[in-house]
């Protein structure tokens, strides 16, 4: 499953995979210490206004004064929406002169302005410190599709297939006919698949669906992917009305395939066209190929 360990508010922790931190001797400043952002494209280094829940990449460069002998010591990152302050990071340094550090996270996921300040520190407590305001406005709207149900190989009742543009099941036939709309399928495997939603383009389908209308047969096999997520506890599926609650949780996943599905998962999605979702599994009904999946979805337009 892919974690996200953050207060959802403050969404940093999907930034830490991409901290890189370095130390060298050498480096040298006239300021006492000096702290500085990293410019250039793609990376934030002033006051900016992004949808809520945008993706962010913010750079930062520290030095010690070398002629002190202060080394740097500790460095802080505190994120404050409505007034409210956030340590969204507090690190120790290991007595080094320089430090370098590249964050991306998510912009807040409503709307309203927060800033981010950062703080470096040396040895001697003395510190300098860098900030910025980010102004959110907000998420785009999604659609949802409450209580669908994907029926899995030998189910004759349901279809097996789902096109998240327009919340339409396709029975496999005319899936094939569909293809290019097809953003997943349903089937409950054996061994360490069970209840699995799986990307057209994934090996699975077509071995699953076998027949002559199976996804081997198809001129387009679209190749989404997946990653069961856990919604942050503050954040209520039915409270989900924009993209800002979607966009961290759907950013970055890998997988053609989530298996091992039950009641009250969600999954993420990422489309082919690049359109992102969440799928909130409702039930699992029975198991093997008469079996069914009932879901509902939340995803951009």
């Amino acid at each position: 499953m892919k974690q996200l360990n953050f207060l959802f508010a403050f969404l940093l922790a999907a930034s830490i995979p991409f901290i890189t931190s370095c130390g060298t001797d050498g480096e040298s400043t006239d300021v006492h210490p000096a702290i500085n952002f990293v410019g250039g494209a793609g990376f934030t280094s002033a006051d900016v206004t992004l949808k809520a829940g945008d993706p962010i990449k913010v750079g930062i460069n520290a030095f010690s004064n070398t002629s002190s002998n202060a080394k740097l010591a500790k460095f802080k990152i505190v994120r404050t929406f409505n007034n409210i302050p956030f340590t969204a990071l507090d690190s120790t340094l290991s007595s080094t002169n320089a430090f370098s550090i590249t964050l991306e996270s998510f912009a807040y996921p409503a709307a309203g302005t927060e800033r981010w300040t950062f703080t470096i520190t040396d040895k001697d407590g003395v510190s300098a410190e860098l900030s910025f305001n980010i102004i959110t406005t907000a998420g785009a709207a999604i659609k949802s599709y409450n209580q669908k149900i994907l029926g899995s190989y030998d189910n004759t009742t349901y279809g097996s297939s789902f096109a998240s543009a327009d919340g339409v099941v396709y029975k496999l036939a005319d899936a094939k006919a569909n293809a290019s709309k097809i953003d997943w399928m349903f089937y409950y495997g054996g061994g360490t698949s069970l209840a699995t939603l799986v990307s057209p383009s994934d090996a699975a389908a077509a071995s699953v669906y076998s027949s002559s209308d199976g996804p081997a047969s198809w001129t387009i096999r679209n190749n989404t992917k997946f990653a069961k997520v856990a919604l942050p506890v503050n954040i209520k599926w039915e409270s989900i009305t924009n993209d800002s609650e979607i966009i961290p949780l759907a950013t970055g996943i890998t997988e053609t395939k989530a298996n091992l599905l039950i009641a009250n998962q969600i999954v993420a999605f990422k489309a082919v066209t690049g359109k992102m979702g969440l799928i909130k599994v409702e039930s699992i009904t029975g198991t093997g190929g008469a079996s069914y999946i009932t879901y509902s979805v939340n995803a951009q337009e």
